[in-house]
């Protein structure tokens, strides 16, 4: 039997360590399938402006203990992150990286506000994670290349002079951060693009995109020479299955969106995936089944209340339940630091990983601050996602890291006690999911060494046995 490490996590008791039970099993299982799916590549969150904000307001060794908290091994490992390309709604001002109008040469580009808030930001992570993976996405075109020059509600001028200039926008934008040691990975072209948004936003049809993308995007990083990929995101709708009215209207949702882009061939030469947050998951299985060959990532997890309750955990669990069963290859959480009350720029309250009382400076981590650790902790680049089946599989996860080692993620959002049992051959064991109550079991990695004498040939051979599903030693006899 192999050692299993066992965490548990509930409201207002977070990270504890239990034992497993070995020799019981229990009628509601969990068991392997056989197949594996994707490969996970990170875990993240949002550079932004109020988060290096607040926490200006901690001490130095606070505010170093967090970074390390996400960044570090022992912490959350977070291996990946999202830039703001200008303001986006938890800046402390709205802004472009170039305000000047009519300046299609861009001569006036520049990241120099980013040098202030956004870089540190990035830096003070990068310390304890040096290949941090980033991704960069508009919340809004400069106001002058817009139907209305602000830079909440409109679109983008469907002019060439103004297209062939945000496309060289996104260029620059990269170029600027590689001069600053911090190279972007990846570009998503924007932000919610179905919602018109009383902060930095920008709609646009699906046909005006793929004719952005094809005709002025894609050239562009092209000739530029960067490496960086392009991807289709951060879709945000259809909020629902049908008509609701939420931003855009049915006929800008998915048939008219999403796949308008994914079917031109001119266009999705250019794309690596498509990046889809919480608002567009129900768009997630029409993406798989048609366009198999795009990467998928999660880019923003839903953002609560600003209450910071256990119960938005237990949601998001089963959030990042349905992204990854649908292809997600990457989860990034949204704000990871905010004053106590999580106020935007416009006045919505939102969840963050942690929170800073103003006054004092003091730092609390906050319920999903735990959830994500429960994965991003274990789950190492390159796991896959195992194939399941038994009564627990709508309430957990498998991965299998590179080196064998499985993760096992549970939750119960019940008000009663669930017994478990996992079972794959010599890797079994159960336990009590106590309601309400995440939980993640690792099965460690057991080494053997056999040792075998050849007595003909008097050679001393060691056989290292790296956690397989069987047992050899009665081979070695």
């Amino acid at each position: 039997m192999n050692e299993v490490i066992h965490i548990v996590s509930k409201e207002k008791d977070y990270w504890k360590k239990e034992e497993v039970e070995k020799d019981r099993m229990y009628e509601d299982t969990l068991e392997l399938t056989g197949e594996k799916r994707q490969e996970i590549l990170g875990f993240g969150g949002c550079f932004n402006e109020l988060g290096w904000d607040a926490l200006q307001k901690t001490k130095e060794e606070v505010r170093e203990g967090f970074l390390k908290e996400l960044y570090g091994a022992e912490g959350c490992a977070f291996n990946m992150g999202r830039v703001p390309i200008g303001a986006n709604d938890f800046s402390l001002e709205w802004y472009s990286c170039d305000d000047t109008d009519g300046d299609y040469e861009l001569k006036d580009f520049n990241v120099e506000r980013d040098k202030k808030y956004t870089v540190p930001y990035i830096r003070a992570a990068q310390k304890y994670c040096p290949d941090l993976t980033l991704f960069a996405s508009p919340w809004s075109p400069p106001a002058w290349m817009k139907t209305k020059k602000v830079y909440n509600f409109g679109r983008i001028r469907m002019e060439e002079p103004v297209l062939d200039a945000y496309a060289r926008y996104f260029v620059k934008f990269v170029e600027a951060y590689k001069e600053l040691g911090i190279p972007v990975t990846m570009v998503h072209v924007q932000n919610e693009p179905m919602a018109d948004q009383k902060f930095p936003s920008c709609l646009w049809h699906g046909s005006d995109m793929r004719d952005f993308i094809k005709g002025y995007l894609g050239p562009a990083f092209e000739k530029s020479g960067l490496d960086t990929q392009i991807w289709l995101g951060t879709i945000n709708g259809p909020f629902s299955d049908f008509r609701s009215g939420f931003g855009a209207p049915y006929e800008e949702f998915y048939d008219q969106f999403a796949n308008t882009i994914l079917s031109d061939k001119d266009a999705r030469k250019y794309l690596t995936g498509v990046g889809v947050q919480w608002g567009g998951k129900h768009q997630l299985e029409q993406i798989e089944a048609s366009f198999p060959e795009m990467h998928i990532m999660q880019t923003e997890s839903e953002c609560g209340d600003g209450r910071n309750e256990w119960e938005q955990a237990e949601y998001i669990y089963f959030l990042m339940w349905y992204f990854f069963r649908h292809g997600a290859e990457r989860y990034t959480y949204w704000n990871m630091a905010l004053s106590e009350g999580g106020v935007s720029s416009w006045g919505w309250s939102q969840n963050s990983l942690a929170t800073i009382k103003e006054e004092t400076g003091e730092l609390t981590l906050q319920p999903e601050f735990y959830l994500m650790k429960h994965f991003s902790h274990f789950i190492k680049p390159g796991a896959r996602l195992l194939g399941t089946k038994g009564h627990w599989t709508s309430n957990a996860m498998v991965f299998e890291n590179p080196d064998g080692q499985l993760v096992i993620t549970v939750m119960n959002s019940m008000h009663h006690d669930r017994a478990f049992s996992f079972c794959h051959k010599e890797r079994s064991f159960s336990a009590v999911i106590g309601a309400h109550s995440l939980h993640t079991f690792v099965v460690v990695i057991v080494i053997h060494v056999w040792k075998c004498i050849f007595q003909k040939k008097q050679i001393l051979w060691y056989i290292i046995l790296f956690n397989q599903f069987y047992d050899i030693s009665d081979c070695l006899k």
